[in-house]
């Protein structure tokens, strides 16, 4: 889509340059409030006119995309909070778990249950655990 984008505007440029290029009579512009009378090559009002519709098209797309934007930024603060809470809540888990001598029963018994526990669901498995498996 954004490669179709791209290929289309550089047409309407070239559309707007061609058709710039071989309009060279003088014209006169005169601005309704304004008093003056410009004479000016009629390509300089085609391409000033295709760059402020180029402009509006660009501001009328950044402004529908503004309750796009103030979404994802509301998801990403709440996924933030989420991740700190997470975090804080693992190292609360781990400051309250008894850490078992590697030779004791308990100790084997805990890493046979975290051996099976990754072949049913790996991302259930602490950090630790992971990158020892990995």
């Amino acid at each position: 889509m954004k490669l179709l984008s791209r290929v289309i505007f550089v047409l309407f440029i070239l559309l707007g340059v061609l058709i710039a290029v071989s309009n060279r009579q003088p014209v006169e512009l005169g601005l309704w409030p304004l008093p003056h009378v410009v004479v000016t090559p009629l390509y300089l009002v085609i391409v000033a006119v295709l760059l402020v519709g180029i402009l509006a098209g660009l501001g009328l797309g950044w402004w529908a995309g503004r309750h796009h934007r103030r979404r994802a930024r509301e998801h990403r603060n709440e996924a933030a909070r989420l991740d700190r809470e997470n975090a804080r809540l693992r190292e609360t888990v781990a400051s309250h778990m008894p850490v078992p001598s590697p030779a004791s029963p308990a100790a084997r018994e805990q890493r046979a249950i975290e051996r099976q526990s990754a072949l049913v669901a790996p991302e259930l498995l602490p950090p630790t655990a992971r990158s020892l498996q990995a």
